[in-house]
């Protein structure tokens, strides 16, 4: 046996592995006795009590077996070589050289562009640190570090939802109680555990088309069949629609429509109501990006229309503070709340305590306010330096779709490039810009889809220089 234990490992796996690997190579053959412990302590230099745990650890993985006064005895072992034939180090780079090619090769690479013009994350100095940083410390060392050693309210902690509660009616004057309030993680896992509450056995959703594909995906994954409901063709088609769908739940974009950035107006709104009052259904109002409205004023939610108790109010963190946070709520009516609560009786929070307890300092002080109208400025900025910038360097070239606000604008190009290869050509120059074929459920969309410019991660400055560079990649 070779005795070379100079490396850093605890003494007894060193040789628990050398014995292992002679086995598993058959030095040691099946029914063949190991050296004594006496006799191996003695050749290795090392105190028994070593190889007797090294012993052990073969015995109880099945590679030895023992009896009093006989030894330990190599079992039959009819495992192939591989993975069992190495140490834990070589089989990490076993798997990390073979498998996880197979795993990657699945994956497409993340694309880096000099210009992004991403709607879904934010710039890399958006996140307020600093604050953030003092808060989790003043939260270690208040009264609420005591809360870290029991599970919490599966709800989530209630002055984070009373505080939530409180700036929703001051500023979208949403009526709730933060009892109807629960803390989620992501919008995405919102919707998957909502439509725990329903059955697709028997429940449709609707849903816009075009329409968020994060929501279509969460529903589809939860087996409920979606029924898409148009809402190029007008208010009055859409509300049609919805009628001839007979969906339990109807999902919605109303102040900020993904990705057209249409906004339903109020007869639409009460229509909607209607609808999920006169058929017992519900609907989810996802109130993306009501923040970010740049040329008027935004259109009250749904939710404080509702004299019916039929919405259920989804709202996220994500646009303002950080998409990583991954922190959103839902406002659900009674009804569905004591459905809810009878469902999640036994389940804990999803989302960590120690966040929810720095994000619920951070409202209570007013920074999540000032965060806002920050945002909102800044992003206002983007939004005119985009525009600007479209109408000087690609005027005539392009029909632009947009409504003053949100994260991103639609554009159409005139000269019959198909989407793919406008992607393309702006990826040869560096530039990101994407597509919005995912957003339709029809083979056929009802109109020529445009691609997708966001403004939410590039930079200001950079917004002039990368619009020029996607007219050279367009139109040379």
């Amino acid at each position: 046996m070779n005795s070379d234990l100079s490396d850093t490992k605890t003494l007894y796996l060193q040789i628990y592995e050398k014995f292992k690997r002679e086995i598993m190579e058959g030095i040691y053959s099946a029914g063949q006795r190991l050296p004594s412990i006496r006799k191996t302590a003695e050749d290795l230099g090392v105190a028994r009590n070593t190889i007797e745990a090294a012993y052990r650890q073969l015995l109880q993985e099945g590679f030895v077996s023992s009896r009093t006064g006989s030894g330990y005895t190599v079992e039959q072992i009819n495992l192939n070589e591989g993975v069992f034939s190495k140490s834990v180090d070589e089989s990490i780079e076993a798997f990390g050289s073979r498998e996880r090619q197979l795993i990657l090769g699945t994956q497409k690479p993340l694309r880096s562009y000099k210009y992004d013009f991403n709607h879904e994350n934010l710039e890399t100095d958006a996140f307020p640190c600093d604050t953030w940083r003092k808060l989790t410390s003043d939260a270690l060392h208040g009264v609420e570090a005591g809360g870290a050693s029991c599970y919490n309210d599966n709800q989530g902690d209630y002055l984070l939802r009373l505080n939530i509660v409180n700036h929703l009616r001051r500023s979208r004057g949403v009526s709730c109680f933060p009892e109807q309030v629960v803390i989620q993680a992501g919008t995405q896992a919102s919707i998957q555990n909502l439509m725990q509450l329903f059955d697709p056995q028997v429940d449709t959703v609707a849903m816009e088309e075009p329409g968020y594909s994060g929501a279509r995906l969460a529903f589809e994954q939860s087996r409920f069949k979606v029924i898409p409901c148009p809402i190029f063709q007008g208010t009055s088609f859409y509300i049609r629609s919805l009628f001839k769908s007979v969906a339990k739940l109807c999902y919605v974009t109303p102040s900020n429509q993904f990705p057209t950035g249409l906004i339903l107006p109020m007869q639409a709104r009460l229509q909607l109501l209607d609808w999920a009052n006169t058929t017992n259904a519900y609907i989810l109002e996802d109130d993306y990006c009501r923040e970010f409205r740049y040329n008027v004023h935004p259109v009250p939610p749904l939710q404080s229309l509702d004299a019916y108790h039929r919405v259920i109010y989804m709202g996220t963190f994500s646009t303002t503070l950080s998409p990583a946070l991954r922190m959103s709520y839902l406002i659900l009516p009674p009804e569905l709340l004591s459905q809810w609560k009878e469902h999640f009786s036994a389940t804990h929070s999803s989302v960590p305590w120690f966040s929810q307890v720095v994000l619920r300092r951070f409202i209570e002080q007013g920074h999540w306010e000032k965060q806002t109208r920050r945002a909102l400025a800044h992003n206002k900025q983007k939004y005119e330096a985009l525009i600007t910038a479209l109408n000087t360097h690609m005027k005539g070239k392009i029909e632009l779709i947009e409504n003053g606000a949100g994260l991103h604008v639609l554009v159409r190009v005139k000269d019959g490039k198909s989407q793919d290869e406008l992607i393309l050509m702006a990826e040869n120059q560096g530039v990101g810009i994407y597509g919005t074929n995912q957003y339709w459920m029809s083979e056929s969309p009802g109109w020529e889809s445009p691609v997708l410019i966001g403004f939410s991660s590039i930079r200001k400055e950079d917004i002039e220089p990368g619009i020029q560079a996607l007219a050279k990649a367009w139109f040379g």
